[in-house]
């Protein structure tokens, strides 16, 4: 993935985060816990969650290393790198223990999302009992429209340029199916498409 065009992608994004923080801890409806944010489109919401929740104890995570840097720049210049840990992982074999989090999020999964479930198992090995992993993609329950009119055609183009792969719920319902954890998911629409993974 083009590092540039990610930076741009959270750029462009900022304005949306507080709406994504915030539809994020709606339903994980706690204000502590150990938090996870996979993939390459981490740093916002954890950057949202960290401002406003000082309980909670907040890692993100890829597995570029120039993603990796330019999250810990990110976390930097919000003055925020004693409250964030910036880490490097495979997403299809997490560098994390068992039952290690209580919520994990995954922005931009569609991206990276196996057909064969394998990240959905990973995401579950190392959600705690009790714990919440929010994956998936869209701009957030409550996200105004026109924040969002001003940013679609240029998040569009640069989602295709780098790649997306655009998924309805037949499809994630299929990632699901054969993740065997079709008991622990729910798949939601407001706000996006996102798959709630509970433990």
């Amino acid at each position: 993935m083009d590092v540039a065009d990610i930076k741009r992608l959270n750029v462009l994004w900022r304005k949306i985060y507080p709406y994504l923080a915030a539809h994020v801890m709606e339903e994980y409806s706690r204000d502590s816990g150990a938090v996870l944010e996979l993939g390459p489109f981490s740093g916002g919401i954890s950057i949202e969650l960290a401002r406003y929740n000082s309980k909670l104890d907040i890692t993100i995570a890829d597995e570029s290393p120039d993603i990796t840097e330019f999250l810990r720049q990110e976390v930097s210049s919000c003055s925020l790198a004693d409250r964030i840990e910036v880490r490097s992982t495979q997403l299809d074999r997490l560098d994390f223990d068992d039952s290690r989090f209580d919520l994990i999020i995954s922005r931009g999964a569609f991206f990276f999302l196996d057909e064969e479930g394998e990240l959905l198992r990973e995401v579950f090995r190392v959600l705690k009992t009790q714990g919440m992993a929010f994956v998936g993609g869209g701009y957030g329950k409550g996200a105004p429209a026109e924040l969002i009119e001003d940013i679609a055609d240029e998040s569009r183009r640069l989602n295709k340029r780098l790649g997306k792969k655009w998924f309805g719920i037949p499809e994630l319902t299929e990632i699901v199916t054969r993740s065997e954890l079709t008991a622990n998911c729910s798949i939601i629409e407001e706000g996006g498409l996102w798959l709630i993974i509970r433990k």
